[in-house]
């Protein structure tokens, strides 16, 4: 009889399982390997052959679901929405995060114009695609017609 009890509890408890996974709904950003928080390792600049070495700079990147941080600690902090393709990456509604949104003259500010700081990091148009030339869980390489980005998975 325990035996029966016992097969029943855990065909209830299995059931029950069942039910709460699918009455959920998970989301997931369908970013892949992109996902994460990226350093700014080196800039090339394709037509000179020049590359500027980042490797001792604090830029990074973040994506997170649908919106990319680009952090340069020397000059501000950037938010994009982006959109990607499995060979493209394309930012763009760039913002300056401006902090706090609770006091005068607060929140993010829409961008219309690509400042120094950005373009020190890689951006320079308010949208900007890129080439994914190398994307996995370690690496990303992204270029432009004039840039070549290297970034290492922070």
């Amino acid at each position: 009889m325990n035996k029966n009890i016992a097969s029943v509890f855990v065909l209830l408890m299995l059931v029950l399982g069942s039910v709460l996974l699918n009455s959920c709904e998970i989301e997931s950003s369908g970013n892949g390997s992109l996902d994460g928080f990226w350093h700014l390792e080196s800039i090339d600049t394709l037509a000179t052959g020049g590359r500027s070495d980042y490797s001792k700079q604090r830029v990074f990147w973040g994506v997170q679901y649908k919106l990319l941080s680009v952090n340069n600690y020397e000059g501000g902090r950037f938010y994009f929405r982006f959109r990607q393709t499995s060979d493209s990456l394309i930012l763009s509604s760039p913002y300056k995060n401006n902090w706090h949104q609770d006091v005068e003259n607060g929140g993010d500010i829409p961008l219309t114009e690509i400042n120094d700081t950005l373009r020190q990091c890689g951006i320079n148009h308010l949208v900007e695609s890129y080439y994914k030339e190398k994307m996995n869980g370690d690496k990303m390489i992204l270029r432009t017609k004039e840039l070549r980005l290297n970034f290492k998975k922070f």
